[in-house]
C-alpha cells in the first residue's frame, strides 16, 4: 500500500504536533510505503537520531518531501504549501492520504483527491471560510474528518455526522517498561508545555502546602521565572526518548487544566475538547495520574478507574484529592492496573487500523 501523510511541520521541532506525525507514520509503516509531506527540511537532516529521539519502531524508511525552499512564514506560504502537496499528489497517486493540514485539504478536494483530514482543533479565520462556509469540510473527497476528541466533534455541527471519526490520541505500549511499585509516595511529575493554562502555576501551590513530597517539572520553562519552594526542581525539556523513564521514576503524574487552556494557536481556548498526548503516556507508564475534570480528558480518564479526577481547579480540591491519596482512601494497584489497561487500548497501531477499516 502506498501512504501519504501530510503534515505543517518541521521535523526539528519537539511539539506535540511533530510527535503525533511521526508516531502515526511509525504505525503506518507497517502497512505500506510511507511519504511524509513537509514544507521544509533542512540538508543535514538526521533522520536515525530522529527515530532514536521519538522511539520509532520502523525498519523502513519514511520518505521526506519537503515541499518548500524555506519554513512556513505566513498564510501564503500556507496556501503555497498547500497547492504545491495535492499538486504532487495529483502526480502521484496513493492508496491512502491523511492531512494534518487544513489547507492542503482544500486544494487536495480542488484535485479531487479522497483524504482523510485530521483535525485537532477549532478553526478560525481564512481557514474555517474555505473549510466550513464554503462547506469543503463536506466534500466527497474527504472520506472522513479525524477529530481528536467526542467533544471537539460537538463543535464541528456543520460536518456531516456520518463522516466524523473521533480518534483520541495514542501510545506504544512497548516504549515503557514497568517498574516495581513503590507503596510511600514521594513525587509528584509534570511532563509537558509551560502554555497558559497547563497548570504550572498551581503545581507549584501544590508543592508549598506538601514539603514532604518531590515535584518535578518537565518543560521548557522559559527560563526559571518562578517562585518556588525546594522540594520542586524544574528540569527543562527532555527528549521524548527520556519520557518513559522519568514517568517510570515517580509515583502520581499529574495532569492539571484551567479553565482557559492555549496550544500552538494562541487564541483558541482548547481546555474542554483538547486529548493531550502526555495523557497517554502517563496510562502506559502504571502510575498513579491525577487530572482536571475537563470533556476530552474524562472521555479516556475514569474517576477511580484508571485516575483520580478533581472536579475543580483551584489549590482546595487538588490539595483534597492529594491528602485522599496519601491517606490511602483509593485503591492504589487498581488505579495502576486499570491505566495500563486503558492505553492498551489506544495505541498508534489501534489507531492505524480504525482509519483503515474506513476504506
Amino acid at each position: 500500500m502506498k501512504i501519504t501523510y501530510i503534515a505543517e511541520t518541521s521535523l526539528s521541532n519537539r511539539s506535540a504536533y511533530t510527535h503525533h506525525v511521526l508516531k502515526m507514520c511509525d504505525s503506518l509503516c507497517k502497512k505500506g510505503d510511507v511519504t511524509l509531506i513537509i514544507p521544509f527540511t533542512s540538508v543535514n537532516l538526521n533522520f536515525n537520531k530522529i527515530k532514536k529521539d521519538f522511539l520509532l519502531k520502523t525498519k523502513k524508511d519514511i520518505l521526506i518531501k519537503s515541499i518548500l525552499s524555506t519554513k512556513i512564514k505566513n498564510f501564503l506560504f500556507r496556501l503555497i504549501f498547500g497547492f504545491k502537496s495535492a499538486f504532487y499528489l495529483k502526480n502521484n497517486r496513493s492508496d491512502l492520504v491523511i492531512s494534518r493540514s487544513l489547507i492542503s485539504s482544500f486544494f487536495l478536494c480542488i484535485f479531487k483527491i479522497n483524504h482523510f483530514l485530521e483535525i485537532h482543533t477549532e478553526l478560525k479565520g481564512i481557514t474555517k471560510f474555505l473549510l466550513i462556509n464554503l462547506n469543503y469540510i463536506n466534500s466527497k473527497y474527504i472520506l472522513k474528518t479525524i477529530l481528536i476528541s467526542k467533544s471537539l466533534s460537538n463543535r464541528f455541527p456543520k460536518i456531516n455526522k456520518k463522516k466524523h471519526l473521533v480518534l483520541h490520541d495514542a501510545v506504544d505500549i512497548d516504549d515503557f517498561k514497568l517498574k516495581k511499585r513503590t507503596k510511600l509516595i514521594k513525587s509528584i511529575t509534570y511532563v509537558g508545555s509551560f502554555y497558559k493554562g497547563k497548570g504550572i502555576e498551581l503545581i507549584l501551590r501544590l508543592a508549598k502546602k506538601f514539603k514532604q513530597i518531590k515535584f518535578n517539572i518537565y518543560g521548557d520553562s522559559l527560563g526559571n521565572i518562578y517562585k518556588k519552594s525546594k522540594n520542586v526542581k524544574i528540569h527543562g525539556y527532555v527528549g521524548y526518548n527520556e519520557v518513559p523513564k522519568v514517568l517510570a521514576n515517580s509515583d502520581i503524574l499529574i495532569l492539571p487544566s484551567a479553565d482557559i487552556q492555549f496550544g500552538r494557536t494562541k487564541n483558541i481556548n482548547i481546555t474542554n475538547y483538547n486529548s493531550p498526548l502526555k495523557m497517554f503516556d502517563y496510562l502506559a507508564a502504571g502510575k498513579i495520574i491525577l487530572a482536571s475534570k475537563r470533556d476530552g480528558i474524562c472521555e479516556i480518564l475514569k474517576d477511580n478507574y484508571n485516575s483520580i479526577i478533581v472536579n475543580q481547579y483551584d489549590l482546595k480540591s487538588w490539595s483534597e484529592a492529594l491528602k485522599k491519596i496519601l491517606s490511602n482512601k483509593y485503591d492504589l494497584n487498581k488505579l495502576r492496573k486499570n491505566s495500563i489497561l486503558t492505553a492498551k487500548k489506544n495505541t498508534w497501531d489501534k489507531r492505524v487500523l480504525k482509519i483503515l477499516d474506513e476504506i
